[in-house]
């Protein structure tokens, strides 16, 4: 029997794709491994595209965009034990997508470490509510704990030990963006990748997986579907807004006055960024809210990013295509000579740009191309 397909998720997910397109293309086009980081922050323009982006978008979309993967794999499953070889499958093909994507197109590649951890997931999907609920507080407590710790080292490290954390070198990659060939920029793509994972696991695996494990849980009770319970969405609206909003804007506020300041820490550069995401699922939480009561009151104003999300794996690369073609010399070569107020800005109309192509093209077709690739490949035989 086929599972009908509730409006909030592909809405959400629609949404997301635009916050996490804002996060990445400081990276994009700015700094391949640091982002929006010490001159990319001067003035008043870059300072506010920065403060934006800390405060309202950089943590939170990656744990919205990582529930929703759990929430989804309910239409996979489908509570039948048979269809977790499907799932495995899934998994394997998304690893290789993953493969591809950081090594020809985008070196912050998150599909990789989605597959991975899809794997895991695999044993928990008929787990008691329960235990669900344990082990998704227990792995967000030991990675909140992590987090913390790295904040403090840094800062004993800095401070009472006087060790010197400055930021590193440009990568190898940042050259090859400016002026080299793409042959060339895949080993250094590779490597900025493999850098980064280590951390990139470290710092936000452990949050994902605990947001997977919520979506798996409140998939059960159709937490997403409607109609929703007004009084609940209201508190968790209330709540994220309440207790989330303020430690971000401080956060974000220590962040950038760091940067711009004459002799910025790192240490309090890595604190800021773990308050930040530590803090980041109130937030994210406040966005479920909003979104799941303007599906249900007013559908009209969110409708539109409905295409998006059902195709978003299409529209995550795609990302990925065009700002690589703005980029690089393969392409207009505008690699750092865009400021971060002009590249935040260009974040959006892209997003805007591939919503209204995922409008016009599901307008003929039932799946997205990558998607349809990837139930062609997944397909119970």
């Amino acid at each position: 029997m086929k599972m009908q397909r509730d409006i909030a998720p592909d809405v959400l997910r629609g949404f997301a794709l635009l916050g996490i397109l804002v996060v990445n293309i400081q990276f994009m086009g700015l700094n391949s491994d640091q982002g929006a980081r010490g001159e990319w922050t001067q003035g008043f323009a870059n300072g506010a595209a920065t403060f934006l982006i800390a405060a309202l978008f950089a943590g939170k979309f990656y744990l919205l965009f990582s529930f929703l993967f759990g929430y989804s794999s309910n239409y996979v499953i489908r509570n039948d034990r048979s269809n977790r070889a499907r799932w495995v499958k899934r998994c394997f093909v998304l690893i290789a997508f993953g493969v591809l994507h950081f090594t020809f197109l985008w070196h912050g590649d998150i599909i990789f470490l989605y597959g991975l951890f899809g794997l895991l997931l695999t044993f928990f999907f008929f787990r008691a509510d329960k235990t669900l609920k344990i082990w998704s507080r227990l792995v967000f407590s030991i990675s909140t704990f992590f987090i913390v710790l790295i904040g403090v080292l840094a800062f004993v490290a800095e401070y009472l030990l006087e060790e010197d954390l400055g930021v590193s070198a440009e990568s190898s990659l940042d050259a090859i963006l400016q002026n080299g060939t793409y042959l060339e920029s895949i080993p250094a793509r590779i490597e900025v990748w493999l850098l980064s994972i280590s951390s990139g696991i470290f710092l936000q695996g452990g949050l994902a997986f605990a947001a997977f494990l919520l979506g798996v849980r409140l998939a059960r009770s159709n937490f997403l579907s409607s109609p929703i319970d007004k009084t609940v969405n209201s508190r968790l609206i209330k709540k994220g807004l309440v207790f989330g909003l303020p430690i971000q804007v401080i956060a974000a506020v220590v962040l950038l006055q760091n940067e711009q300041g004459a002799a910025p820490s790192e240490s309090i550069y890595l604190i800021s960024l773990c308050a930040s995401f530590v803090a980041a699922p109130l937030l994210s939480m406040f966005y479920v809210g909003v979104i799941r009561k303007l599906v249900e009151e007013q559908p009209h104003l969110v409708l539109w990013m409905k295409p998006a999300g059902k195709m978003s794996l299409t529209i995550y690369i795609s990302q990925s295509v065009i700002t690589s073609l703005i980029f690089s010399p393969w392409g207009l070569g505008l690699f750092q000579d865009l400021q971060t107020w002009q590249v935040f800005i260009l974040a959006f109309g892209i997003w805007l740009l591939l919503s209204y192509f995922a409008a016009q093209w599901l307008k003929k077709f039932d799946q997205g191309p990558l998607e349809k690739l990837v139930s062609s490949l997944t397909r119970n035989r």
